[in-house]
C-alpha cells in the first residue's frame, strides 16, 4: 500500500458532489487495505466501523481506495437478509429496531444484527444529530450487534450516499440481518428499495386514512406493513387502522411475485408480535427466492447503484478540472440571475465537457 492510499476521517457526510471539497485530518494510524479487508472479514467492529469511514470519505484518494475495499471483501454475500424500515414521524424506528434486533439475537442461535440507521441533517449546518445508537443502548452493547448511525447529507430517497458500501461491508463481516433505517417518510423516501430484499413499513394506530392519502409508490414498494404501538387503549384504534390499510393495498392489485403485503400488529414497547413478524419475514424470504425474484432484485439493484455510482464519479472528475469549475461557477451564476434558463445552462455544460 502506497502514500497515496490513506484513510481519513470526515467530521460529516456531504453527500452532494461540492466544487471546494473540505479537506479531512488524517488518522494517527492508517490502516492499509490488507488490514481492512482482514479485520472486516474477521468481523472486527473497530474495523468495519473504520472501513465504513472509509467509503463515507468524499475525498478522492479515499474513494479509490474504498472501492479497492470492497472488491477486495468478495461478492455479495446472498444468505443475508438485507431489510429496509422506515414509517411516519413518531411511529418508534429506533424502539422498534431494538426490541427486534433483541429478539432475533435471543431466538436464533447463529443471527448477527446490523443497523446502518441514516439521521436527517440540518439543510443549514449540513450536521447530524446521530442519536440512534444511544437510543438502542441495549442492542449497541450486545457483541452480536452493529450500530452505525450515517448522516443523510443532501442525498434524497432517505439514505446516504454510502449506505450501499456499508451494507456489503456488514454482510462480508458475516451480519445475517442488516437492518436500513430511513430518515422518515415521504415521496423520495422509497430509495430503500433499491437497496434491500424487504421493505418494512411502519405505522401507527390512527394513521390509515393518512397512509392512503399517501402517493401510490410508497404503498407499492412496501413488502410488509406493521402497525406499532399496538397496546393497551390503542389496540382497538390499531384494529381499525390496519382494515383500512388492508382495503387500501386491495385497491393496487395483485404484486409482482404474487405476494400481497401482509399488515400485522406490534408493539415494540411491549415486545408483543415480534415473533409473528419475523415468521413473515422469513415467509417473504422463501417465497421470493421460490419465485426467482431474490436473485434478480439483487441484479437489478446492482445496475441501479453501478449508474447512480457512474453519474458522480463523472461528476467529480468534471469538478476536478479548474477551467471546467470556472465555467461553472458563472454559469450558475447566470441560472440564479434569470439570465440562462437551466435547461440552456446544462447544455452550455455538456459542450463545455465535451471540448
Amino acid at each position: 500500500m502506497n502514500e497515496d492510499s490513506k484513510l481519513h476521517i470526515s467530521k460529516g457526510v456531504d453527500n452532494a458532489p461540492s466544487l471546494n471539497p473540505r479537506l479531512t485530518p488524517r488518522r494517527t494510524h492508517q490502516p492499509s487495505l490488507e488490514e481492512l479487508t482482514a479485520g472486516v472479514q474477521a468481523g472486527d467492529h473497530a474495523v468495519l466501523a473504520q472501513a465504513i469511514t472509509l467509503v463515507e470519505s468524499t475525498v478522492a484518494e479515499d474513494v479509490h481506495m474504498a472501492h479497492e475495499l470492497l472488491q477486495s471483501v468478495g461478492g455479495q454475500n446472498t444468505n443475508s437478509y438485507r431489510i429496509g424500515v422506515s414509517g411516519v414521524p413518531g411511529v418508534g424506528k429506533s424502539t422498534f429496531l431494538e426490541a427486534m434486533g433483541m429478539h432475533l439475537l435471543t431466538t436464533q442461535e447463529n443471527a448477527r444484527i446490523a443497523v446502518l440507521a441514516v439521521d436527517p441533517s440540518s439543510s443549514r449546518s449540513k450536521g447530524s444529530i446521530l442519536g440512534d445508537k444511544t437510543r438502542m443502548a441495549e442492542l449497541g452493547r450486545h457483541k452480536h450487534a452493529f450500530i452505525r448511525p450515517t448522516a443523510a447529507g443532501q442525498t434524497l430517497g432517505g439514505v446516504a450516499r454510502a449506505t450501499k458500501q456499508a451494507m456489503l461491508l456488514c454482510e462480508a463481516a458475516g451480519f445475517t440481518h442488516i437492518f436500513v433505517e430511513t430518515v422518515g417518510v415521504g415521496q423520495s423516501e422509497t430509495a430503500v428499495a433499491e437497496l434491500v430484499d424487504a421493505f418494512l413499513f411502519l405505522s401507527m394506530p390512527g394513521t390509515g386514512d393518512e397512509l392512503q392519502g399517501m402517493k401510490r409508490g410508497i404503498m407499492e414498494m412496501a413488502d410488509i406493513i406493521a402497525i406499532n404501538k399496538a397496546e393497551g387503549e390503542l389496540r382497538t384504534l390499531a384494529e381499525r387502522s390496519a382494515a383500512e390499510i388492508r382495503n387500501a393495498l386491495n385497491w393496487l392489485g395483485t404484486r409482482q411475485m404474487d405476494w400481497h403485503p401482509p399488515v400485522l400488529l406490534i408493539s415494540a414497547l411491549q415486545k408483543s408480535g415480534l415473533q409473528e413478524l419475523l415468521e413473515t419475514l422469513e415467509r417473504f424470504r422463501r417465497h421470493s427466492k421460490a419465485q426467482g425474484w431474490w436473485d434478480e432484485k439483487r441484479r437489478q439493484q446492482n445496475l441501479h447503484w453501478f449508474e447512480q455510482s457512474a453519474r458522480e464519479l463523472l461528476w467529480n472528475e468534471l469538478v476536478r478540472n479548474p477551467n471546467w469549475s470556472e465555467a461553472y461557477t458563472a454559469i450558475r451564476y447566470q441560472v440564479v440571475e434569470g439570465t440562462m434558463s437551466p435547461f440552456q445552462a446544462s447544455e452550455a455544460l455538456l459542450r463545455l465537457a465535451r471540448s
